[in-house]
């Protein structure tokens, strides 16, 4: 499990006030009360409507946070190019990908994104890289892959294992690495997968489900190697795309499991039940942290525009040393 310093490579700050909106996880010392802070969740949480897509849509790629997400490509049920962004309330029309791919391995964020593979309907090389207004050729990636899972940042990506058909075995363990310009060969994973789900950074992942043995399976990543994690609670796969929660602290929803609506939240050692989203779906497109996530689009049982938002309270609290 990754320690706070090492995801977030930043000291503690010196602080006259608690600040307005922390972070979950974030710590800092108030020289106001002279005590050192800290922010966690508090309560469950709780799934909201949001805005609707302008395209129902599955198999979208999702990246970006719960007030700037992005969703790219996916079946309408065509294959589409099209981009949306959300701004908290309402989608709004993004740059026009590539290249017409359901799928698509994602990183990043609104204004500085990443997608990778897809399928059309066989993976391919593509890897394109998004300002927030128009994506732009990045390196080509190794294999011909789609359904990838996706973590980290343009400039410091991670790419998942994949669906590698029609090679066989169809089920990667590969992870491969992007530092804003080309793709170099991360760890491979203890178990072959495709459709699984990712979140961290390039050097603090974790990935859980997708296809054959790998279902409830989850595993962690350091940079270097993958180790086995908890296990999750059900099936769970859903396409590949990434949430930005951190390796200790994410959750995964909107699965082709026997439960649409389930949503499980991992802990960096073992996985518990949160709270269902309100319209069961699969093949949805995932954004945001643990703490403020997006569900978008799926199918349910139709192609869906839905949006749903997830939010839990943050509380703040005094760290005490004895």
């Amino acid at each position: 499990m990754a320690s706070y310093n090492t995801i977030s490579g930043l000291k503690v700050k010196y602080l006259s006030a608690d600040p307005a909106n922390p972070e979950d996880g974030q710590v800092w010392y108030n020289s106001g009360t002279g005590k050192l802070r800290v922010a966690s969740v508090v309560g469950t949480g709780t799934w909201a409507s949001g805005g609707a897509m302008s395209t129902a849509r599955q198999d979208g790629g999702g990246f970006g946070t719960q007030t700037a997400g992005v969703v790219v490509g996916g079946e309408t049920p065509a294959r589409t190019t099209a981009t949306e962004e959300y701004d908290g309330a309402a989608w709004s029309t993004g740059g026009v990908y590539p290249a017409s791919y359901t799928s698509i391995g994602t990183a990043g964020t609104l204004t500085a994104g990443l997608g990778f593979g897809g399928g059309s309907p066989y993976g391919n090389t593509t890897t394109a890289e998004y300002d927030g207004t128009n994506w732009t050729a990045g390196g080509s990636f190794p294999l011909s892959y789609t359904a990838m899972g996706g973590a980290g940042t343009q400039t410091a990506g991670l790419s998942v294992a994949g669906d590698a058909y029609p090679t066989s075995p169809r089920n990667s363990n590969k992870s491969f690495e992007y530092n804003g310009a080309a793709w170099t060969a991360g760890g491979d994973l203890g178990t072959g997968r495709y459709a699984t789900m990712s979140a961290g950074t390039q050097t603090a992942a974790a990935t859980n489900g997708g296809t054959g043995p790998a279902a409830t399976l989850t595993e962690e990543y350091d940079g270097s190697s993958w180790t086995a994690g908890g296990t999750g609670l059900q099936p769970q796969s859903f396409g590949g795309s990434s949430l930005n929660g951190t390796q200790d602290d994410w959750m995964t929803y909107g699965t082709n499991s026997p439960n649409y609506a389930f949503t499980q939240g991992y802990n960096g050692t073992s996985w518990s039940t949160r709270p269902s989203l309100a319209t069961g779906r699969y093949s949805s497109a995932g954004a945001g942290t643990a703490s403020a996530a997006l569900c978008m689009g799926g199918r349910a049982p139709a192609f869906s525009t839905a949006t749903e938002e997830f939010t839990a309270p943050i509380g703040t609290a005094s760290i005490t040393t004895s």
